[in-house]
């Protein structure tokens, strides 16, 4: 009878034990799982994060060609509300900072050169190299508003 009796005796110490260990640690993992849910509802917006994107801009083709400074660079968010400007500098470059992960839509334009306009996903500190071309406006034909409403539309059913 002693031995059955210290028998049950260890079974409970055992499982007395187990259960404190399953209770124990089911305390603290709720416990982690409120501290988190609590420090979530106090943090601030997370802060997105921004990669550099360089623009540079030149005139003309090949070896020959030459840094335009004042250049008005826009970037416009497509899927997010952030948007950034800027002009370059005498080496023709200006950085944006855009949000990382998120489409943007890029428009480059000088008086009497060649418009640039293209959209991008920013993956990481991008940078763009662009060429562009004066344009001669002196064999330009000067089209009324009205033949040039005429044209797009002309166009479109193409």
């Amino acid at each position: 009878m002693k031995k059955i009796s210290s028998a049950v005796v260890k079974m409970t110490v055992v499982l007395v034990a187990v259960c404190s260990l399953i209770i124990a640690a089911n305390a603290g993992y709720v416990s982690e799982s409120l501290k988190s849910q609590d420090i979530k509802g106090r943090q601030p917006a997370q802060m997105n994060a921004y990669a550099n994107i360089s623009f540079t801009i030149f005139e003309g083709d090949g070896c020959g060609c030459t840094p335009l400074q004042g250049v008005p660079i826009n970037a416009t968010g497509r899927d997010t509300e952030h948007s950034a400007s800027g002009l370059t500098d005498e080496e023709g470059m200006c950085v944006l900072p855009l949000e990382d992960g998120k489409t943007y839509r890029v428009s480059i334009e000088e008086v009497d050169h060649e418009s640039v306009l293209f959209d991008f996903d920013v993956v990481d500190n991008q940078m763009f190299q662009f060429h562009v071309k004066f344009i001669d406006t002196s064999t330009v034909t000067h089209f009324s508003i009205i033949q040039m409403i005429l044209q797009k539309l002309l166009a479109l059913k193409h």
